[in-house]
């Protein structure tokens, strides 16, 4: 007699609390519902999900290749030559007025004597004793002062002009003499003078025959001796032209010394720079290709 298959009797199953409206009721589970069958899960398929291997596969480092560090060679640059060249002396122009002073002060000793022997003449028209004191009194004296300051301040002015110049001149010297020496004169006798004989004492004094003999001479004497001071004036004229273009000359040999040595100089300077040892070696550095990225499983 075949024995009975036990039968589970069903439990029940309290429901689980639930709000108003749920209907919910008591479920009844089976025991031979519940387990598992063996078959169905021979049967069943395993799928596998894809992994990430490509994320999780460790990333391989590319080995980056060290370029060769090159030593420049340091090129030494001389230092820069300085070049001197004497330059010549400045041109100066010649004057002719140290030489023309020295003329004016001899030619005051020669006017002063014909000055002198004038006067002596003058005493000899006017049937007077020739005396020759007058030498020592300070209006004879007055006259070739006058004369000598006038012909220095025209030789002064005139420097290397020529005689044209000093024929002109000569007058102004001889109007000097003739106005300058008369206030002198009155100057020396300011003492001797009444106050108001002032102007008879000048017009005695200015048109007496000394004084205008004085004039004339000191006009003739400035002419010629002017004229040995324009001679010299011409001369220096024609040495200064020959000296101005051997200044130039000079310079101009100088100039292109200085340049021909600056030539040299930069040409010995920039000589290192342009040599092939001064050239820094270029090295190709080898390129390494990345490694490849490894497949997914």
């Amino acid at each position: 007699m075949a024995a009975e298959r036990p039968t589970s009797t069903p439990a029940e199953v309290t429901p689980t609390e639930s709000g108003p409206g749920d209907g919910a009721g008591a479920v009844v589970a089976d025991p031979a519902l519940a387990a598992p069958d063996s078959t169905s899960a021979a049967n069943t398929e395993v799928i596998a999900e894809p992994t990430t291997a490509v994320a999780d596969a460790p990333v391989a480092e590319t080995p980056v290749a060290e370029a060769p560090v090159v030593e420049t060679p340091v090129v030494s640059t001389p230092p820069q030559q300085v070049v001197y060249v004497q330059a010549p002396k400045p041109f100066v122009k010649k004057g002719n007025r140290g030489f023309g002073v020295l003329i004016a002060i001899l030619s005051t000793v020669i006017f002063a004597a014909l000055y002198a022997v004038a006067l002596v003449v003058i005493q000899i028209i006017k049937n007077d004793a020739v005396d020759a004191s007058f030498i020592a009194t300070a209006d004879f004296w007055a006259l070739p002062v006058m004369f000598a300051i006038g012909f220095i301040l025209l030789v002064l002015l005139l420097n290397r002009a020529g005689w044209a110049a000093h024929v002109l001149g000569s007058i102004f010297v001889g109007l000097f003499v003739l106005f300058a020496g008369t206030g002198a004169i009155l100057l020396l006798n300011i003492n001797q003078i009444p106050s108001n004989q002032v102007g008879a004492a000048f017009e005695q004094v200015i048109f007496n025959p000394a004084t205008i003999v004085a004039a004339i001479l000191a006009r003739e004497v400035s002419l010629w001796m002017g004229s040995a001071i324009a001679s010299r004036g011409r001369r220096l004229k024609v040495r200064n032209a020959d000296a101005r273009v051997l200044y130039d000359q000079e310079i101009a040999a100088k100039r292109a010394e200085y340049e021909q040595a600056n030539a040299s100089a930069g040409v010995a300077t920039t000589a290192p720079a342009e040599s092939p040892s001064a050239e820094v070696p270029v090295e190709e550095v080898p390129v390494t290709e990345p490694a490849a990225e490894p497949k997914a499983p």
